[in-house]
């Protein structure tokens, strides 16, 4: 009754006012909504089985100055650089970071580096010549995570190659090494993922680019995971070397929820005139292979992925829903490069800047959503040569809830390295509208 009340009143007031008076009143607008900073927590930005995928490392960081934590310089002379990856390596919930450096000038000086919460605690010589890739997985269900090298060996022709090594991480500083399958070429990349089968434990697939050359008429390997024991035992998948010879970056995901991984392949996406007349089909373009289970794929039917000319050298594939439509797209980070036989693609233009490729679509149909191109900085840097990137990470830099993309590579961070005072920190923002924006974390 008491509002009736008031309402009543009020109405008396206005009613003796005059039409004037009226006019002078003003209401206040409400204040406007206060907007909280967002913290993402990124181990729901995959559900079920995606969460075991070769993909899914949640305790990427961006922006990790790797050279100053090895309390190195790096210069834009020679070949010394530095992969790196994030994951839990001491059982609690703070990142930690593996780094292995790869000097292609001395290869007996590369080593092991792994921070645990910002704090160098490991450190080791590489048991590789030259590691191209790490992934990071709970291998043996301790629910700490382990940490899988793919090294390609001396970066020559006819490598000699490298074991595909996994680090043991024990939760308390302790750690072992092991190396797994032969050294048999050019491991450029692989996958680790579950492939559908043994219940989940996550197992090993090896791409080695150069295999064909010494087994025309073998197939790609795969290592299978015992578990517990730490053992492992080679097998192989459906797919021909012939089909992987210039395959440089895979992840397993599952594209179609059928809950076998498939699997998300490209490097050099030019033909080359030896492919025509060579024993088997290469596979360049981009593509995804569905997944039959038991380490088999439909190579009959392959997915083929949009191109875009002159952009053809893959160096990474994320899969997140940025937009949040429910559907997950395909993020492709692409660097330049081209046709010019014989020999690698050489014109002053490879290796020399970036390009992210946005695919929407859903199980096995894909087309190019959105093109993110790089600051104009890039173009006119004369020593951005092999300073592309080599990982993306996908991350809510400002805090807004909106997922942006950062391109990332140890020079990219490094705050010793000159040639990228203008451009570090360089990340690429979404808006509510679904564009990406230039923008720069200081």
């Amino acid at each position: 009754m008491k509002y009736i009340k008031y309402a009543f009143i009020l109405s008396l007031f206005l009613y003796s006012c005059s039409k004037d008076e009226i006019d002078d009143i003003t209401i206040d607008p409400p204040d406007p909504p206060v907007i909280v900073d967002c913290e993402l927590d990124y181990t729901t930005l995959q559900s079920s089985y995606n969460k075991i995928s070769s993909h899914y490392q949640p305790m990427n960081i961006p922006f990790v100055d790797y050279a100053a934590l090895l309390n190195t310089t790096l210069s834009p002379v020679g070949l010394f650089g530095i992969y790196a990856a994030s994951g839990n390596f001491d059982g609690n919930s703070d990142p930690d970071v593996v780094m292995v450096t790869n000097n292609g000038d001395n290869p007996s000086e590369n080593e092991v580096v792994i921070a645990l919460d910002g704090i160098v605690r490991i450190a080791f010589k590489s048991p590789q010549v030259g590691t191209r890739k790490i992934s990071v997985k709970d291998l043996n269900q301790d629910s700490i995570d382990d940490i899988i090298l793919f090294g390609h060996g001396p970066d020559v022709a006819n490598s000699s190659g490298d074991y595909t090594t996994i680090i043991y991480m024990y939760g308390n500083g302790s750690y072992k090494v092991a190396e797994i399958g032969s050294v048999s070429g050019y491991h450029h990349t692989g996958a680790v993922g579950p492939l559908g089968i043994n219940g989940g434990l996550p197992d090993v697939l090896e791409i080695n680019s150069q295999a064909f050359t010494n087994d025309p008429d073998g197939f790609v390997n795969l290592y299978w995971n015992n578990g517990l024991s730490e053992l492992w035992i080679q097998d192989e998948t459906n797919i021909p070397n012939h089909w992987v010879a210039r395959i440089y970056h895979s992840e397993l995901f599952d594209f179609n929820n059928d809950g076998i991984m498939d699997l998300i392949l490209g490097g050099h996406e030019w033909e080359e005139s030896w492919m025509a007349t060579a024993s088997g089909t290469v596979q360049w373009r981009t593509h995804i292979l569905k997944g039959l289970g038991n380490g088999q794929f439909d190579i009959e039917n392959p997915v083929i992925l949009p191109s875009i000319v002159n952009w053809g050298v893959i160096t990474d594939f994320d899969m997140y829903d940025l937009d949040k439509d429910g559907q997950t797209e395909i993020i492709i980070t692409r660097t330049t490069g081209k046709d010019n036989t014989p020999g690698i693609p050489w014109e002053g233009q490879i290796y020399d800047g970036h390009i992210i490729q946005i695919l929407k679509g859903s199980n096995f149909s894909w087309y190019e959503w959105k093109r993110i191109e790089q600051p104009s900085e890039i173009f006119s840097n004369p020593t951005i040569h092999i300073e592309w990137p080599y990982a993306t990470k996908v991350y809510d830099v400002n805090k807004d809830c909106l997922l942006d993309i950062v391109p990332e590579s140890d020079k990219l961070n490094s705050s010793t390295y000159a040639s990228y005072n203008t451009i570090r920190g360089l990340y690429y923002e979404q808006q509510e509208n679904g564009n990406f924006l230039i923008k720069y974390k200081r």
